[in-house]
């Protein structure tokens, strides 16, 4: 179970094994926070990806550098509409614009969304097999402060395929679809990566936690009418669901020996009573373990409570758990047109995995607190939670949202004798929205919100520096009924044309105020992913008394891991060439790398092209 003011758990989960390095990934969930992706190549490149305080990596220099090392091998799918608008200004945006693709579920699936909460990271090592890692989840990659459940595996590519092609069947379909359910053309980058897991998939050994097997992989809503719960529907069902609907009740929990419910109280106050008659246990989550809200400037505001999704069935002496993205409501788990979701089931002994072993109170004498401290027996005493009333605004604002992310719409950005820029949004296809939609506004995610323009059948924006330049569009939407104004605002990738071919590396070359930064990005730069933490590369830039900081600011020390590096890696010598070669076009960044250094870097490079 992951706490809410866990965030550190997500970076561990994606950290590669000991001697191996991240190879690419791909990632799925429903709503997705750029801000919170921005963290993730830190995972990948930094041992410890923290401060000397304990505090998640800030600095922009190590944001813009990992995300430049990794986002071509990282592609996330979310569904369209639910992307939060990030804070303007945020230049390393710019190197996960080719990361973030918008999905929703098939054709047939009206109404339905691209639900499931599934990373799938391949690893690898010089002298090791391939190894692979599921993190099956029910938290979204948002700044959410909820209660959510998550499932590691870990699993190696053996010789023959043996029982795997099988099992893993779910797991490499869904894998392999998620290409068909992108809007918009998949770069060719990650289409090779889904291409090389489906082939690799079949033959990957995954190994469940200690006293569990793996069952079966469950993927719902590309389809096909598959049951959450084959061969099970009999038998004792313990749920952990934050939204529960009557369909669910009736037709999957009321029918068993003996059916437990765990939801939110707000939840459960929704329900018809006589629902909930025919339940035997019903808890609802304490609300008292709820997080103090956060003052975040975004447009999605995070979940709080309850949010994990679980299931427990007992089996004779076993006892089944499903842990996943699935909610206990007909859009999850009834027949098509449902969700695209995707649920692990694992199978262990009852007395420690099943129903009554979750629900057990602690042992008095015992200082750790377990499940049955976070939940208290449901009393049906309180006024039923209002509603918004007449939710016509918020259907037609979520269909606008989903317009908007489904339209084909492009960009194109020219550049003009003063050095600014010029950016153009162009509609392909009018875009007809319901008679309460107001407007559509939209912006460069990186511009100030007062800058935002309608979006109509096109718009313009003029005299923009690069780094205002984005592959990313905010968008804002407003309806109204005569009731007031109700509004959406979300971010959606958006492609452009005529960018500078050194775009990204002029943004990175912007962010080196003096020549100590330039060293700092030198020494990350010629550092191999996992050799260096956090905590070392600001010590350096605070001038922390620490190793590193003698390589970080002496050039000799510098040029000494050129050359191991020549060695070792030679291909990274090529990205410090073309940086460097930026920086001395320009006065100042001429100033910040000094003759000394230029010549003594050039014979580096001779050397290089010799070996090459």
């Amino acid at each position: 179970m992951l706490e809410p003011d866990n965030r550190r758990l997500l970076m561990d989960s994606l950290a590669p094994p000991q001697s191996y390095e991240f190879d690419r990934a791909v990632a799925t969930t429903f709503t997705l926070d750029l801000t919170t992706l921005l963290a993730v190549p830190l995972a990948f490149t930094f041992d410890r990806a923290e401060d000397q305080e304990g505090l998640m990596a800030t600095d922009p220099l190590a944001l813009l550098e990992c995300a430049r090392r990794h986002a071509e091998r990282i592609a996330v799918f979310c569904h369209g509409g639910y992307v939060s608008t990030p804070r303007p200004g945020q230049t390393a945006l710019a190197f996960l614009e080719n990361s973030v693709i918008s999905a929703f579920p098939p054709a047939d699936g009206s109404g339905a969304t691209f639900h499931p909460k599934v990373w799938l990271l391949r690893y690898v090592a010089k002298d090791g097999p391939v190894r692979y890692r599921l993190v099956c989840t029910s938290r979204n990659l948002t700044f959410d402060r909820s209660w959510d459940a998550s499932l590691i595996l870990d699993g190696e590519i053996t010789k023959a395929a043996n029982g795997g092609v099988r099992l893993n069947q779910p797991l490499t379909e869904f894998a392999a679809a998620l290409t068909d359910l992108a809007v918009g053309p998949v770069p060719d980058f990650h289409r090779q990566s889904i291409d090389l897991f489906a082939a690799e998939l079949p033959r990957v050994s995954f190994q469940a936690p200690p006293g569990l097997e793996l069952c079966r992989f469950l993927a719902f809503g590309l389809g096909t009418a598959n049951p959450i719960f084959p061969g099970l529907e009999n038998r004792p069902l313990l749920v952990i669901s934050p939204f529960v609907d009557g369909w669910f009740l009736n037709r999957l929990a009321r029918r068993r020996p003996r059916t437990v419910l765990i939801s939110r109280r707000e939840e459960l106050l929704r329900i018809e009573p006589n629902l909930l008659q025919g339940i035997d246990e019903v808890y609802e989550f304490r609300s008292s373990l709820d997080p103090e809200p956060e003052d975040l400037d975004i447009a999605l505001p995070p979940l709080t409570g309850l949010h994990a999704k679980v299931y427990v069935i007992d089996d004779g002496w076993d006892a089944r758990v499903c842990i996943g993205s699935a909610n206990s409501t007909r859009a999850a788990t009834g027949n098509p047109p449902r969700n695209v979701e995707f649920m692990v089931e694992l199978s262990g002994k009852k007395a420690r995995f099943g129903m009554d072993a979750l629900l057990a109170k602690r042992p008095v004498d015992s200082g750790f607190a377990n499940f049955r401290d976070l939940i208290t027996t449901f009393v049906p005493d309180g006024p039923i939670p209002e509603t918004d009333g007449d939710n016509s605004l918020e259907r037609a604002l979520d269909e606008a949202a989903e317009i908007v992310a489904r339209a084909d719409l492009s960009a194109s950005v020219e550049g003009t004798e003063d050095g600014a820029f010029t950016l153009r949004i162009q509609v392909q296809c009018p875009l007809k929205f319901d008679r309460w939609i107001k407007w559509v506004k939209c912006r460069p995610a990186t511009l100030h919100p007062n800058r935002a323009d309608y979006l109509e059948d096109g718009v313009k924006f003029e005299d923009l520096r690069l780094e205002d330049v984005s592959g990313f569009l905010s968008v804002e939407v407003s309806a109204d009924c005569g009731g007031g104004d109700k509004f959406r605002r979300f971010a959606r990738p958006i492609p452009v044309a005529g960018m500078p071919a050194d775009r990204l590396q002029r943004l990175i070359a912007g962010t080196l105020e003096n020549r100590q930064r330039l060293m700092q990005l030198l020494w990350l730069l010629l550092t191999p992913d996992g050799e260096v933490n956090y905590g070392d590369f600001t010590g350096i830039r605070g001038g922390a008394e620490h190793p590193a900081q003698v390589w970080g600011t002496a050039f000799s020390g510098l040029l000494e891991g050129a050359l191991e590096t020549l060695a070792d890696r030679p291909e990274r010598l090529d990205h410090v060439d073309r940086l460097l070669r930026e920086l001395r076009s320009t006065e100042f960044g001429a100033g910040l790398v000094g003759d000394d250094f230029a010549d003594a870097w050039e014979s580096v490079m001779t050397v290089r092209k010799q070996l090459a």
